[in-house]
């Protein structure tokens, strides 16, 4: 499980690690007497897993335990950075050895790799703001929030709290993060009720935060490590070394050179636990991806829904503002057209990510929303995000459909008895905005998959659903990637052929 102050979805389809780390952890001058041990990681998840100090160096307590063990191998470990929620995917192209950053030992994970014995022992954390004295013990969750809706409680996506409280608590409205602190924001924002979280993030985070526990921490759960099948020799030698570190003290005092040591990881050195791997039995196989995919459909056609809601609402704003920019640029006072052409540059100059962080964690609290619209706020934070930056590709697009239309047609309409206004209201824009129609269409394109960026303020929007689908039934990525493949096809080639037939249109009218 990993926490993050800011991970966020790109603006595309990701390339997959691998191009990066087959150069990273290829054999190297100086490594030959000592093989390497590639091992995947997110260094995004932050401390206590894996992080850099103030000079810059990769510390950590999983980069200490796993170069303690690479040496007591007679190996050299080597860090591999990729997506957290890529990892598995980078272990089975073969990129890495194995993956180490707070992996919980799963039977879904088991159907697909195979695992050292455990490192660490975790247990779920409910934490609530402080001042919420209405969610008194984990029972509360199961009855309605007072003052009416649902509460809303925080989890990483993918992970064992996110199970564990859609399946024990159906009536908890669960908002899903890529990183823990973006949850503890948003209840100290008071977006959230709570969140559900690990050991780690709670003994790191929570004293950062005006929260507190409620409850006793329950579903006591276990880090291991992953590797390939067929790789039971490593895992074996691993698993070797991992019993030593654990005997003679060395996991011990690595975990609490970073405070994380407590009673439950004196269980680690018992026999259930080192066995425990072999008690889950991994689930069959069953249903094919297909049929999973199947199964699927539904919750990623409601997400396409909302990839298409976002679309429609950002789009229109995006056009009016960006109308509104490139008219103030030509024919606005000087100084107007100085702070508009900066505030072009700016959301261009800038990734749409870092503007809809901004929006959401920034401009949104001091708003002040009230608390029946605390759902809405993501949802709201999206289409101003999408529609602000859009604006500024729309303004210089509309910029140049005006300056393309011949000076004699603004001076025909004043010489006909036309004010200015009246001049580019009913003949220049009119003709600007027929000229520029095809590369606003394919901007609109542009924008139904720059929702996907969106879920980094936990809209969940078709790319993010994929995610969660594909992170919970692995063994369904192909057909689960098709899919949605198609349902983005399906969205974006009607406006594909509206912008051939304009640009065909417009071809007709010139000649």
């Amino acid at each position: 499980m990993r926490f993050s102050a800011g991970r966020a979805r790109r603006a595309e389809w990701r390339p997959s690690c691998l191009a990066a780390l087959l150069l990273a952890c290829a054999p190297v001058a100086g490594f030959a007497d000592a093989p390497l041990l590639c091992w995947g990681g997110d260094e995004e998840g932050g401390a206590p897993y894996i992080f850099r100090d103030a000079s810059g160096r990769l510390v950590g307590f999983e980069v200490e335990l796993v170069d303690s063990l690479a040496t007591a191998m007679g190996r050299t470990a080597r860090f591999q950075q990729c997506q957290w929620d890529e990892l598995l995917k980078l272990l089975a192209t073969g990129g890495v050895d194995l993956v180490v950053n707070g992996y919980e030992l799963t039977t879904e994970r088991l159907a697909t790799n195979i695992a050292t014995i455990p490192y660490f022992a975790y247990e779920l954390h409910l934490l609530a703001s402080r001042d919420n004295a209405q969610l008194a013990s984990w029972e509360v969750l199961a009855s309605p929030r007072p003052g009416g809706g649902r509460w809303r409680v925080g989890v990483l996506t993918a992970t064992v709290a996110d199970e564990y409280l859609t399946h024990a608590f159906p009536e908890v409205e669960v908002v899903r993060y890529d990183g823990t602190v973006q949850a503890f924001r948003d209840i100290e924002s008071g977006r959230l009720d709570a969140t559900l979280t690990d050991t780690p993030a709670a003994l790191i985070y929570a004293p950062q935060f005006p929260v507190r526990q409620v409850g006793a921490p329950r579903q006591r759960g276990y880090y291991v490590m992953y590797l390939r099948p067929g790789e039971e020799r490593l895992r074996d030698a691993l698993d070797a070394a991992l019993r030593r570190a654990i005997a003679d003290g060395t996991l011990g005092r690595v975990l609490q050179r970073y405070s994380l040591w407590s009673e439950a990881q004196a269980t680690l050195a018992t026999p259930e636990v080192q066995n425990l791997r072999e008690t889950l039995r991994p689930r069959e196989p069953g249903a094919s991806g297909w049929r999973i995919a199947r199964h699927g459909l539904p919750l990623l056609l409601r997400a396409a829904g909302m990839t298409v809601l976002l679309s429609l609402v950002s789009m229109p704003l995006a056009i009016a503002i960006g109308l509104v920019v490139a008219l103030g640029r030509l024919y606005g006072p000087r100084p107007l057209g100085v702070v508009l052409a900066a505030y072009v540059e700016l959301l261009r100059g800038t990734p749409l990510l870092l503007q809809l962080l901004f929006l959401y964690y920034g401009v949104l609290p001091l708003l002040g929303l009230p608390d029946a619209m605390r759902g809405m706020a993501a949802f709201a934070a999206a289409v101003a995000g999408l529609a602000i930056n859009y604006s500024a590709y729309e303004a210089e697009i509309y910029r140049a459909g005006l300056l393309a239309i011949p000076a004699g047609q603004t001076e025909a309409a004043l010489a006909l008895g036309l004010g200015r206004a009246q001049a580019l209201r009913r003949v220049v824009v009119p003709q600007a905005v027929r000229l520029v129609v095809p590369p606003v269409t394919n901007d609109f394109i542009n924008l139904f998959k720059d929702t996907s960026i969106c879920s980094v303020i936990t809209v969940v929007e078709l790319s993010k659903q994929y995610n969660i689908l594909v992170n919970n039934t692995p063994r369904a990525f192909a057909a689960l990637a098709l899919l949605t493949s198609v349902l983005y096809l399906g969205m974006s080639y009607p406006l594909s052929v509206l912008t051939r037939r304009l640009e065909r249109h417009r071809t007709i009218l010139r000649a």
